[in-house]
């Protein structure tokens, strides 16, 4: 069951690709949330991200009504964030090569003091139906790559 507080327009329901991925870090939430709030570093840890740029608002940490272009999947896409709950929830919605997605992150604190990490995107659009096929397995599998690694970075002593 879906953790996040999905935009009218785009729920699970009606997508045409729909991922979620999941993962566990030693670190807290705090430590995690760092690294997500700096696409600017993205690239440090998750190499589908690239040329991420700053257009408009708080940077380089993100907050609501940020809006950055960035490359991921080979397309350049524009972002906002539309969700800022920090250490807990951050959203954005992003759209370029004719496609809408929505992006959710939701981090909860473990028992042990450590971070469970859930991410969740939904995509829309003439060019995401045609490539689904191919689209939605490799965003499976980058988007639990970003995870991983995101957990990594965050448990290391380095900090954005």
């Amino acid at each position: 069951m879906t953790q996040v507080q999905w935009p009218a327009g785009h729920e699970p329901a009606g997508a045409k690709i729909y991922v979620v991925n999941y993962g566990n870090s030693a670190a807290p939430p705090e430590a995690v949330w760092q690294w997500l709030i700096r696409p600017d570093r993205w690239p440090d840890y998750y190499r589908n991200a690239r040329r991420v740029r700053s257009k408009n608002g708080p940077w380089p940490e993100i907050a609501i009504g940020s809006t950055f272009t960035w490359v991921t999947f080979n397309a350049p896409v524009t972002t906002t964030v539309t969700e800022f709950l920090p250490f807990t929830r951050l959203a954005w919605t992003g759209s370029g090569m004719g496609s809408v997605g929505h992006h959710a992150w939701v981090l909860e604190k473990t028992l042990e003091g450590g971070t469970r990490i859930v991410t969740e995107e939904t995509q829309r659009g003439r060019a995401v139906a045609l490539f689904r096929p191919v689209l939605k397995p490799r965003m499976q599998s980058m988007h639990q790559l970003w995870v991983e690694n995101l957990a990594k970075i965050a448990e290391s002593t380095h900090r954005p």
